[in-house]
């Protein structure tokens, strides 16, 4: 109960404190409304649950670093490279928009390509394995946005 009590009287002075830092207005308001909502919290759970909320379930939650992932976009880094391909590829013209690359935390590698125009089958299998050999990944982690991005 000792602790209780002291710890109301610490949110109270930190009340006090943000009264003095925003003196007037709507911030004032909602500061106000806030820590008194957050006051009530707290002491209707040490007078009902005795203060017991368990917090390890909190410790149990996925991690966000586990859904991290970081992307490349080769047309910023390496405009060259892109060029290269459409040289090599198609005589120059300029077939290969963009590429993507998504990498995990488990460096799983996908590749995003986007095309200015459409591609047979045969021609999208043929991109699709020589990039796979480039990027040294498999050819279903590939990706082929044919016709551009329309937003």
């Amino acid at each position: 109960m000792k602790s209780t009590i002291v710890n109301i009287l610490i949110m109270i002075l930190m009340f006090n404190v943000i009264m003095i830092i925003f003196p007037e207005g709507r911030t004032q308001k909602f500061c106000r409304i806030s820590i008194k909502i957050f006051i009530m919290i707290y002491v209707l759970n040490n007078i009902f649950l005795n203060g017991g909320i368990d917090l390890k379930m909190l410790e149990n939650m996925p991690s966000v670093s586990s859904y991290y992932e970081r992307e490349a976009i080769i047309k910023s880094v390496d405009q060259e490279f892109i060029d290269e391909l459409n040289k090599n590829n198609y005589d120059g013209e300029e077939v290969i928009k963009n590429i993507e690359l998504s990498f995990t935390e488990s460096m799983y590698v996908k590749v995003k390509i986007t095309l200015n125009k459409l591609l047979s089958i045969d021609e999208v299998n043929e991109l699709k394995r020589d990039i796979a050999e480039i990027f040294q990944i498999s050819s279903d982690n590939i990706d082929i946005i044919s016709g551009g991005i329309y937003e």
